[in-house]
């Protein structure tokens, strides 16, 4: 064998395991669904497609609230809940519905988590909201809170905005005439409602600055369902607010798979019928 055939041959022998290693990168897919509104007219009983699934292939579980017909009302419905969900794992992220509201202790007996918080995995920080307290206002150390996040976050090419009620509908020309076929509830003054609020006034800059700064950043509503089983919607500024939801035991249900390509940082996502999870 000439040295020119053995230079030949590693020469080879690095390009293609330099080229394997980028495939395989660039190959690295993680996988995140969101699902909201499973729940039924009967403790401790969810839509009986979502009982049956199995949610060990996805990264992270979003939960968009109101998960059973009164979650948190006795400890039988919390361990099915977690039987399905595992509410305590760190990447189970649960906002809360007002069917998910009867007794918050023990919620947080089971999640071990507070009512509002922040996750941050792969290079996405996710923000889980609490729509129910304050009536669709976000004020007071959650304001605080959120703030602190939207004004200090660093490393993360994405900012996911968890959240029950669409509070992003109110005051929006645009959505507002839509809330009627996409909610579940109406705009209005009742505890499940919609219900006026500084959202666009007092968050939403905050989020276009973070755009600017190449932040891509989406808000992902659960109370929808009844009316509709999915909602995209692309601001002018480039935010998202994206909405999936299930009426229980009724055809067409979806839920919203996110795909995370990890080299490339790139998220990408689906309506996908529960069927075919």
């Amino acid at each position: 064998m000439t040295l020119k055939l053995i230079i030949g041959i590693i020469v080879t022998f690095i390009f293609s395991s330099c080229s394997n290693k980028k495939v395989e990168e660039e190959l690295e897919v993680a996988h995140y669904l969101h699902l909201s509104h499973t729940r039924t007219n009967t403790n401790p009983l969810l839509d009986a497609t979502v009982e049956k699934l199995d949610f060990g292939n996805y990264e992270m579980l979003w939960l968009g609230g109101d998960l059973a017909q009164l979650t948190s009302a006795d400890d039988s419905t919390m361990q099915h809940v977690d039987r399905l969900f595992d509410l305590s794992n760190p990447t189970t992220l649960w906002a809360l519905g007002n069917h998910d509201y009867s007794n918050l202790e023990r919620v947080k007996k089971f999640t071990g988590k507070p009512n509002y918080y922040s996750y941050h995995k792969n290079g996405i920080t996710v923000v889980v909201l609490d729509t129910q307290d304050s009536l669709s206002n976000i004020v007071g150390e959650q304001k605080a809170f959120l703030y602190g996040i939207l004004d200090s976050l660093k490393n993360s090419s994405h900012l996911v905005v968890l959240h029950h009620k669409l509070i992003w509908m109110y005051n929006y020309a645009e959505l507002e005439q839509k809330a009627k076929s996409i909610s579940n509830a109406e705009i209005g003054d009742c505890s499940y409602c919609i219900n006026p609020n500084p959202f666009h006034s007092e968050i939403y800059p905050k989020l276009v600055e973070l755009k600017k700064k190449g932040v891509e950043v989406l808000c992902i509503g659960g109370d929808i369902g009844f009316n509709a089983k999915q909602f995209e919607f692309e601001t002018e500024e480039g935010i998202y607010f994206l909405a999936s939801g299930i009426h229980a035991n009724n055809s067409g249900n979806k839920a919203l798979l996110f795909s995370h390509n990890l080299h490339k940082r790139q998220l990408t996502w689906e309506f996908v019928p529960l069927e075919k999870l």
